[in-house]
């Protein structure tokens, strides 16, 4: 290994010296820290220490720390004892690249070497195994004094992208897309099996499609959701195939609403839908404001999309006035321009209204048009006109008027299940 590195060497200490010796001796750490029980405490000064100096490798007292786990055989306390470990690593390795962690599993009890496993799993560090070239009991026993070999490797979480999967799923299950993307986009990059590399880059392409999606790329999101399907057996490889199956199955009819929203011209029943789906996204993130103001447009959307398919009035922005019922066009006119005029939500269903359409009826029964209307209170928020902050009651109740005037069911609406958690019961 390199000698030029500084290496902070982290070991369990077992009953026999020899392992951590020989791991001392080949990693040549400039600091240790020996995890010991209370029964082991007294071989660090006594049998460790001395044998590696007589080996020809000299540790003095203001290179090591004894780090005592006060139950070798409960893994829990380990972990939790383990945990405390975890600041003078990211110190050791931020001050600079030639400053790395190592550490040993040799020694110890198996829980006390499992529990050192689990927590270096989040360390940036390789993991180091005393074997030997001899063992006794025809080669199944303990290795023989003397035949001691060091075996190495970078940390398999993040070698292997376990790491990085177990943080993506965290962050994409909280819908940071963008954020789960780069940690397997970045761990792509350090791993060397091309069926890693495949299996980090499907997940990178599922949160890269939601993205999109999110941000109303409608095409982008399609064509990626495509590209997650055809990648169907990488996605099962890294998340299991009951998941990635139930992952593929919703990617499939977000795959198909896409496809249609695109074809769709707008305003229409898809963008409604598309709308309603982002709102929901939105209020799971606790974005009421943002959830608020797609569902103000979706409102507005359902009125547009009934005056266009019912009376051919294409665009809200430029309505002509001789389609105007007598009654409003004698209040309307002054706001004319060349014969046509603009028609706001409110005048919108007003309209409807006047034209006896049931929507319009539907949407005064809503009570979505009079003073006490949860729409005022989309007009008061900070992404509106206002400083208000909106409420999730605010929320619920323009959600159910919004289904309610759209005649759409909550169980119709794409929905997906939680990379983290077990399949929920669809809405």
């Amino acid at each position: 290994m390199d000698q030029s590195e500084s290496t902070l060497l982290i070991c369990t200490v077992g009953g026999s010296p020899e392992p951590v010796v020989a791991s001392l001796k080949h990693w040549q750490p400039v600091r240790v820290r020996f995890l010991h029980t209370p029964q082991t405490r007294n071989d660090i000064e006594t049998k460790i220490v001395p044998k590696a100096q007589a080996e020809g490798f000299s540790l003095d007292a203001g290179r090591y720390d004894p780090f005592e786990l006060p139950d070798g055989q409960d893994l829990a306390s380990c972990l939790d004892r383990l945990r405390q470990l975890t600041p003078e690593v990211e110190q050791w390795v931020a001050r600079g690249g030639q400053f790395r962690v190592v550490v040993d599993l040799t020694g110890g009890t198996k829980c006390m070497s499992a529990a050192l496993a689990l927590q270096a799993r989040q360390w940036p560090s390789l993991f180091s195994y005393v074997g030997g070239t001899e063992r006794t009991k025809d080669g199944v026993g303990v290795v023989v004094s003397g035949a001691e070999k060091v075996v190495y490797q970078a940390n398999p979480w993040d070698a292997l992208g376990h790491q990085a999967v177990e943080e993506f799923i965290v962050l994409f299950d909280q819908h940071a897309f963008v954020a789960a993307a780069e940690v397997v986009g970045s761990a792509k990059t350090r791993v060397s099996r091309r069926d890693r590399k495949r299996e980090l880059n499907v997940l990178e392409q599922l949160a890269r499609a939601f993205d999109a999606w999110d941000r109303f790329d409608h095409q982008t999101a399609k064509n990626t959701f495509e590209d997650v399907e055809k990648a169907g057996n990488d996605l099962r490889s890294v998340l299991g195939a009951a998941k990635a199956d139930r992952v593929l199955e919703s990617v499939t009819r977000f795959r198909e609403h896409l496809d249609s929203l695109c074809q769709a011209r707008a305003p229409s029943l898809h963008h409604i839908v598309d709308l309603l789906t982002n709102a929901e996204r939105r209020k799971q993130e606790g974005r009421m404001d943002d959830a608020v103001a797609r569902l103000y447009r979706v409102i507005e959307a359902i009125g547009q999309v009934r005056l266009k398919e019912q009376y051919g009035i294409e665009s809200t922005e430029k309505v002509p006035l001789d389609r105007i019922p007598e009654e409003l066009r004698a209040v309307w006119t002054p706001r004319a321009n060349d014969g046509f005029i603009a028609l706001g939500l409110q005048d919108t269903y007003k309209l409807l209204e006047r034209l006896k359409d049931p929507l319009g009826q539907k949407f005064q029964e809503s009570r979505l048009d009079g003073r006490e209307s949860p729409l005022g209170a989309r007009n008061r928020s900070v992404l509106a006109h206002g400083f208000e902050q909106v409420s999730v009651n605010v929320f619920d109740k323009l959600w159910g008027s919004a289904l309610a005037l759209a005649d759409i069911e909550e169980a119709d609406l794409p929905s997906f299940v939680a990379l983290g958690e077990r399949p929920k019961a669809k809405r």
